[in-house]
């Protein structure tokens, strides 16, 4: 009888044994830690498509680019890793490709490509081109151009073509070019592009 009772006080303090041991190992993280959850990605599930339409560019004027984008809410907009804005138009932007960007107001951002194509010049501008490169540049062009006008820069003429015609046609206060008049039919080219406009694309 004795001998009984000393083997279940025995398993008695083993299994008290045994059940401390176990809970100071889950109280220290022992056999059972526990992991946090990972962060919620603010971005998974959504699709954001950005696309974007761009005017012709000309010498003097860039294009008109506006960005469009759908998938989220609240969107500022972006173009060449530039700032972020809240505008979704941008302006004077030059010909070749461009990267925009929308981001929405968790952060997500999704880019496109866009291209902005220069208009093909006028043939009343090219005529022109080509008669100020054979009678002008001589003297106007580059950094010491006479009167710093320098008329290889294309938007340079548009710009200035009340001037050129009034020195090229009616030699107001003098004719130009230096040395003589322009002819008739070279006084034509330039009289008739003014009168059409003047642009690039005349």
């Amino acid at each position: 009888m004795k001998t009984n009772q000393t083997k279940l006080f025995i398993n008695a303090v083993a299994v008290l044994f045994l059940i401390t041991l176990f809970f100071n190992a889950c109280s220290k993280g022992g056999t059972t830690p526990t992991t946090p959850p990972p962060p919620v990605d603010p971005c998974m599930g959504k699709t954001i498509t950005v696309s974007g339409t761009a005017t012709v560019s000309d010498p003097c004027n860039g294009a008109k680019v506006s960005v469009t984008a759908t998938g989220s809410t609240n969107f500022t907009y972006s173009i060449d890793n530039g700032s972020f804005n809240i505008s979704s138009d941008f302006s004077n932007v030059s010909a070749g490709d461009h990267t925009i960007s929308a981001k929405d107001e968790a952060g997500c951002i999704q880019s496109a490509k866009v291209t902005v194509t220069q208009i093909a010049a006028g043939p009343l501008f090219s005529s022109v081109k080509t008669l100020i490169q054979a009678q002008c540049l001589s003297c106007h062009s580059g950094a010491g151009a006479s009167a710093g006008k320098d008329w290889s820069n294309d938007c340079l003429v548009i710009v200035n073509r009340a001037l050129i015609k009034q020195r090229t046609v009616d030699g107001t206060p003098t004719f130009m070019p230096q040395g003589g008049k322009l002819s008739v039919a070279d006084m034509k080219i330039i009289t008739d592009w003014v009168n059409a406009g003047g642009r690039y694309s005349d």
